[in-house]
C-alpha cells in the first residue's frame, strides 16, 4: 500500500471523527506494535487507509484530521 498522507487526511476529514479508528495491525503488540487507521463506510465495513504507523503518529494524524481550528 502506498501511503499518501494528504489524500489520507482528506479522506479522514470527510469521514468525520465518529467514523475513524486506529487499531493495532494483525499480530502486533498494543503497546509497541504498529497501527493502521481505518474508515467506517457503514454497516461495520471498515477500510484501511494507512498502515504501519507507530501509535503516536496514528493518533496525531487522526487528531489533525478531526480538529477544527477557528482563526479570527
Amino acid at each position: 500500500m502506498t501511503i499518501n498522507i494528504s489524500e489520507a487526511l482528506s479522506r479522514l476529514r470527510k469521514a468525520g471523527p465518529k467514523n475513524i479508528r486506529s487499531i493495532p495491525m494483525p499480530g502486533q503488540n498494543v503497546h509497541v506494535g504498529t497501527y493502521q487507521i481505518e474508515i467506517n463506510h457503514g454497516m461495520g465495513d471498515w477500510e484501511c487507509v494507512l498502515e504501519g504507523l507507530p501509535k503516536a503518529m496514528a493518533d496525531g494524524l487522526m487528531s489533525q484530521a478531526t480538529s477544527r481550528v477557528i482563526f479570527g
